[in-house]
């Protein structure tokens, strides 16, 4: 072993000697390193034993038992007050970034979209018929122009309609989400209603969704009721098509694509 060596292997000896007096016990160290004889700890201590501290047993110092690695590096002379200030500056950072995550934490539940409301889930669970104007009248003839859908909430909040397009109820604090992936296309719909009606069994909502067959967007109000009403009264209810659907304009879609610059 050259000199070198010699003097950095009893530096590090000196330094785990003072760490296991002074802020850890050889209890802390052997479990850490998983040791189950504690005459392995003896002998890391000895300077003069052939046994040292390794890399493994210094990351396992910082991880377990939070003594900072930076103590065993070469250009750090074994010096009792700066150990003490490395290991202060290391457990002032650790706070610091313990707050940091906690105050993310924090705000993260305190900014949360959704929120569970279990008052208004009971009222939620169940069958549901969804009253709405297709995007194309033929495709709904046998309802005489009128797409109703069978549409049952589960107890793990889920969705499924009667066609088998499945999805997933959000609960907001004022207003609520469906959303759906169409079984046909993986097409995604929105469906958002106001929480305020819901107890009533009767409730409007605004869906966003494609074109039956096409990509192309539309909006679409509709309505939500635990009776199965009829298509004349359904059509009452919704009133002129013209005021409740928008679909989208492709003159604008076509304007925005050719702003596409490639790059």
């Amino acid at each position: 072993m050259t000199q070198h060596k010699k003097l950095e292997k009893i530096a590090i000896a000196n330094k785990f000697n003072y760490i296991l007096n002074s802020y850890i016990s050889g209890e802390d160290a052997k479990k850490a390193f998983g040791y189950t004889v504690p005459s392995y700890i003896t002998r890391l201590r000895d300077p003069k034993h052939s046994a040292t501290l390794n890399n493994l047993h210094i990351q396992l110092l910082e991880h377990v038992c939070g003594i900072p690695k930076e103590i065993f590096d070469e250009n750090i002379k074994f010096n009792k007050h700066t150990i003490d200030e490395i290991i202060r500056k290391y457990n002032y950072k650790k706070l610091i970034k313990e707050q940091y995550n906690s105050n993310i934490c924090k705000n993260l539940e305190k900014n949360k979209i959704f929120c569970k409301n279990e008052k208004l889930f009971k009222k939620l669970k169940g069958i549901w018929y969804a009253y709405l104007y297709p995007s194309n009248p033929s495709s709904s003839k046998k309802d005489e122009g009128i797409w109703i859908v069978k549409t049952i909430i589960n107890d793990d909040y889920s969705v499924v309609d009667e066609y088998n397009n499945r999805g997933v109820l959000q609960i907001s604090d004022h207003q609520s989400l469906i959303l759906k992936k169409s079984y046909e296309y993986g097409d995604l719909t929105i469906i958002r209603f106001p929480n305020r009606q819901v107890i009533y069994g009767i409730f409007k909502f605004v869906i966003i969704s494609t074109q039956n067959g096409s990509e192309n967007e539309m909006v679409n109000f509709g309505f939500y009721s635990r009776e199965r009403y009829t298509s004349k009264v359904a059509k009452e209810i919704l009133g002129d098509i013209d005021k409740v659907q928008l679909k989208l304009d492709l003159g604008f879609n076509n304007r925005v694509i050719n702003k596409v610059v490639v790059k």
